[in-house]
């Protein structure tokens, strides 16, 4: 009580005396905004004047407000971040308790007591303090770093070693130009020879079972079948260690090498790489608009009125981009490990499988919860800023054992760590589960498409029960309802808890992606030639964009009942939510297979366009860190939010850049890094794994494309 009456002395202090730091801090608090009858409630004063007032902290209060009293309405009005300007004596609770004080002292305010308002929480801006954490965390990273320049170093060293050594062996050997096959740091390429992948070369050059690094060269003959004879020359003074090969791992220079080739082999199906960059780009849209809403924008009725909009539909729908992502998956991982069976007799190392998956989504992801929880609390500040460190630093704090094991996407979203890592779930339960159609299919084609189709229609039931039973609404107001629940703790069912994030609501697109790599490989196991009639073509491009079309922008009538209301029946719910995402995943199957037949056109010009190789390589990347970058930038914000289609065109594109530039240090940091790591553990263990022949880059992942270079992940 003394606090309270010390913080009450000061409040009475503050209001009474006309100083300059009276009114200064008066000056900061949250007023009446314009708008509050179309719900205006970001009444956050002015945060920058507060804090540089010495011996005063802005706090962020979620009130609440009997407005009926007011003649607004009958409802209970919430002001979830009034800001107050209040001397440093006063704690949350004291702010708490004295809020009558507060609201009938200030006279812009004073209508607010009428309301007999009630303060449910506060959150006073204090500086944090660097704990040991962050300090473990920055201390990782320098070591990162070093590891990333002595690995350059050490490549640097090597290929200058490795060229005087070239030269002094061609002073002293004739050599055929074509037959030169020295090539081990990509520096010298063969006239005539393949196109070999970064991936499929060694991380040091050709060594002996000693490991001294040797140089292969060739005198000139040729045997009996017209191969030409070739003689390991070793190199003076060199020889691998293992410390050696662990440094040329995290080199920076190498992966960057890897990461910017644009070079693909002859059987890739190149068009995957464009859909991946699309699809990420779609889904870094509409997130744009979807954390927008974190922030409690001034505009909140004119923002989600736009989903009325016609031409809205393609930002409020962005979220079929994650079935684009769970199809190729599904494509994939058929297509790839189905053909290492047929060399392999129908067997599958299922804990080299497992495992290779694991490795290479594991670390990153880790990493990047890691920097949720110890550093991104640091990048930031503001009024609203308290949401960043409770949802993303607190809740990874308490829940990130549920991301590391894949069964996030089994829990609320109030209980989530990085709320938009649900798909990594869904994905890694898919390739669990893998085998179990791989096995069918490989022994059987009819028994393999009976068990997929059992799992399609197990999948369409169990979606439409539960649209059904609790009358679920599945457009985006679905999913904003959803946002609202876990914000606010409640209870109640919603969308995206009990049917968006689900593995056996979601899999559909999946088993269609698995259906289609299967045939794509068996035709060209069987090389099969696929002919197509005109008409068929233009029948099939007809089909596919009608179907996506209309699963795209048939969610308008639904938008047209009124905000945040469901204009759909149950029916029309159950309908478009079971079998909506089957339906995308038909058309984008179309694109793909018209594209590899050659019969796409410009589309496949413009997919297979080099540019989209590299970028393709980071969509899992920047999937991870897209949602921090726009945490920061909303949550960041010292005045309200006002939305608009422009604002929303350059913050999509200035995330997109961000995401794509932080996707790129992440990746030549930690993913390629421990894919690199992956070789000398599997070569350690004595299975010699060929390494990434990707059909849409030219790698294989085992059947796993989730990884910086192949990945079907976003």
């Amino acid at each position: 009580m003394k606090s309270e009456a010390t913080c009450k002395d000061a409040l009475l202090y503050l209001f009474q005396n006309d100083t300059e730091t009276s009114l200064k801090a008066l000056d900061a608090f949250g007023k009446v905004p314009p708008g509050v009858l179309v719900g205006n409630t970001a009444w956050w004063g002015d945060y920058d004047e507060c804090t540089a007032i010495e011996g005063f902290k802005y706090c962020s209060v979620n009130l609440q407000i009997n407005a009926s009293t007011n003649g607004l309405s009958s409802a209970t009005l919430d002001l979830p971040d009034y800001g107050l300007c209040a001397p440093n004596v006063c704690s949350e609770n004291d702010i708490i308790y004295n809020i009558d004080t507060l609201t009938s002292l200030l006279p812009s305010l004073s209508w607010l007591s009428l309301g007999n308002p009630t303060a449910k929480s506060v959150h006073c801006q204090e500086q944090k303090p660097l704990d040991d954490g962050l300090i473990c965390f920055m201390s990782l990273c320098i070591v990162i770093i070093l590891l990333m320049l002595a690995g350059a170093a050490v490549d640097i060293f090597q290929s200058h070693k490795k060229r005087k050594s070239n030269q002094m062996t061609m002073s002293s050997t004739v050599r055929s130009p074509a037959s030169r096959t020295y090539n081990s740091f990509g520096k010298d390429k063969e006239v005539g020879a393949s196109y070999i992948p970064d991936e499929e070369k060694p991380l040091l050059a050709n060594t002996t079972s000693n490991g001294a690094v040797t140089d292969t060269i060739s005198n000139g003959a040729h045997n009996r079948n017209g191969t030409a004879i070739t003689t390991q020359i070793p190199q003076e003074g060199s020889k691998s260690s293992l410390f050696q090969e662990i440094l040329l791992c995290f080199a920076f220079n190498r992966n960057l090498r890897k990461l910017l080739d644009t070079k693909q082999s002859d059987k890739s199906i190149g068009c995957l790489n464009g859909i991946r960059v699309i699809s990420i780009s779609w889904v870094i849209l509409g997130h744009a608009y979807f954390f927008s809403l974190f922030p409690n924008p001034e505009n909140k009725l004119q923002l989600l009125s736009q989903p009325a909009n016609f031409f809205y539909q393609a930002v409020g729908n962005a979220f079929l981009s994650v079935d684009t992502f769970f199809f190729l998956s599904g494509f994939l991982v058929a297509y790839l490990t189905l053909a290492k069976m047929k060399e392999s007799d129908g067997k599958i190392p299922l804990a080299l499988f497992y495992f290779h998956r694991i490795w290479r989504l594991t670390p990153l992801y880790a990493f990047v919860i890691l920097f949720s929880i110890f550093a991104f609390p640091y990048f930031g500040n503001g009024p609203i800023w308290y949401i960043a460190q409770n949802q993303l630093s607190k809740g990874c704090r308490k829940y990130w054992w549920r991301n590391l094991l894949y069964i996030n996407n089994f829990f609320p979203a109030g209980e989530q760590c990085l709320l938009w890592s649900w798909y990594l779930s869904n994905d890694m339960q898919f390739y669990l589960i893998s085998p179990l159609l791989l096995f069918p299919i490989f022994w059987s084609q009819a028994i393999g498409l009976c068990v997929i189709t059992a799992l399609l229609l197990v999948s369409f039931v169990v979606t439409a029960t539960l649209i059904g039973y609790y009358d679920l609404t599945t457009n985006l107001y679905g999913i904003l309802e959803s946002l609202v629940s876990a914000l606010s703790a409640s209870d109640s069912a919603d969308f995206f808890s009990l049917v968006y994030q689900k593995p056996y609501c979601r899999i559909a697109p999946y088993l269609v992606g698995f259906v289609v790599g299967y045939f794509t490989l068996k035709q060209v196991t069987e090389r099969r030639k696929i002919r197509i009639s005109p008409v068929r073509v233009a029948i099939g491009w007809t089909l596919a964009s009608v179907v996506g079309i209309t699963v795209v922008y048939g969610t308008y009538p639904s938008f047209q009942a009124g905000l945040l209301q469901d204009g759909w029946s149950t029916t029309e719910n159950v309908f478009y939510g079971t079998f909506s995402r089957f339906a995308w995943a038909l058309s984008i199957s179309w694109v793909v297979l018209a594209c590899h037949y050659g019969y796409g056109g410009w589309v496949n010009d413009f997919l297979c366009w080099s540019l989209w190789t590299p970028l393709s390589r980071l969509t899992y990347s920047a999937y991870l860190v897209h949602g921090l970058i726009y945490y920061f930038y909303y949550l960041s914000l010292t005045s309200p939010f006002h939305g608009s289609s422009a604002v929303f065109v350059f913050i999509f594109c200035a995330t997109l850049m961000l995401s794509y530039a932080a996707a790129m240090l992440f990746s030549l940091a930690i993913e390629y890094p421990f894919a690199n790591l992956e070789k000398i553990l599997l070569r350690g263990t004595g299975i010699r794994k060929r390494q990434n022949t990707d059909p849409a880059s030219g790698r294989i992942d085992n059947g796993d494309q989730s990884s910086n270079k192949s990945g079907n992940i976003p």
